[in-house]
């Protein structure tokens, strides 16, 4: 029964091949071996693209099974309109005084992560008040302090100075480019363990999808797993904000490709397959932005496209449905 079945292994198969392929030639473009320099520089970028793509699939399928709807992602939790609203209130309020400051990125990375953290551990005593009201009084609650950030920080960035908003800019394109060793080291250590924990709870994730009353029939601790789930997506989403930046279309993407692809409910299953196919996606989309559009286009602008035109493509084909 817990067999992967023969299309999803063929599946399997194929994005390996092609992860492989897109691999060797990004590391070795024209067939001859780079200097150390430029392999080291080139081998730092896949492990990122293979960390963001693991962090998207995993905290995706988790809060998708949470929440039981698969048009949702963890960016309504409102964790990333947060990381723009605390960079908006940085950059205007301390960054005349910090320019002659060297910034440690390790140092910015946790202050960033912990007050990620701490904005979701002040939501906690609503969240397990409205756990037995269900989810999607929660999802309201974070969306709409979502809204609040994201006008509050519009707000700042039109009274800014120029440089104050182009240094902003710079912080709030996703940019998978220029991560520093220690902070990409860090996170890769957070995601081992989270995805870890999260994959573990595989087999919980399962029962989400025959409903709450069904899961506890089975003697899931709904509520329980619920919040516990969802303190580990939010960290998951917080590392990978910090790291490079918010890119709120590449969980959806990843997870409804993923479900069209997969025909099997096991979030174990899917988590590989969408690891995969998001290690995959990142690689192809980032060779195209630095071999076919000279860097004139950035990553986040082809994901938030390809994003935008699938969202509409489910929702048509969905209301075809009814």
């Amino acid at each position: 029964m817990n067999r992967i079945k023969r299309s999803t292994l063929l599946l399997i198969g194929i994005l390996s091949a092609i992860a492989v392929l897109g691999t060797l030639f990004y590391l070795l473009p024209d067939g001859s071996l780079p200097n150390s320099y430029i392999l080291n520089l080139r081998l730092k970028k896949l492990l990122v693209y293979l960390v963001v793509a693991v962090i998207a699939s995993f905290s995706t399928f988790s809060f998708q099974a949470v929440t039981g709807n698969r048009f949702l992602t963890p960016s309504v939790l409102g964790l990333e309109s947060f990381y723009v609203l605390m960079q908006s209130l940085f950059l205007f309020f301390f960054w005349k005084w910090s320019q002659g400051l060297a910034p440690n990125s390790l140092t910015e990375f946790f202050m960033v992560l912990c007050l990620q953290a701490g904005f979701f551990l002040l939501l906690q005593p609503a969240i397990k008040a409205l756990l037995n009201k269900g989810i999607g009084l929660i999802l309201l609650i974070c969306m709409t302090l979502g809204t609040f950030f994201r006008s509050t920080s519009t707000f700042l960035q039109v009274l800014m100075e120029p440089n104050e908003y182009d240094k902003l800019q710079s912080k709030l394109f996703a940019s998978l480019q220029n991560v520093n060793e220690g902070v990409l080291l860090v996170v890769v250590g957070l995601a081992i363990l989270i995805c870890g924990l999260l994959y573990r709870k595989g087999k919980v994730l399962d029962t989400f999808y025959l409903g709450k009353d069904n899961a506890r029939l089975l003697g899931v601790d709904v509520e329980k797993e619920q919040q516990q789930l969802l303190w580990l997506v939010a960290l998951l989403v917080s590392a990978s904000t910090a790291l490079v930046g918010p890119l709120s279309f590449l969980g959806f993407i990843l997870a409804n490709l993923t479900y069209q692809l997969v025909n099997d409910f096991r979030h174990r299953t899917l988590f590989l397959v969408g690891s995969l196919l998001g290690f995959v996606s990142l690689l192809l989309s980032q060779t195209l932005v630095e071999r076919v559009f000279n860097f004139n286009i950035s990553i986040r602008t082809v994901i938030e496209l390809i994003g935008g035109i699938f969202f509409f493509y489910l929702l048509y084909k969905e209301r075809n449905k009814l």
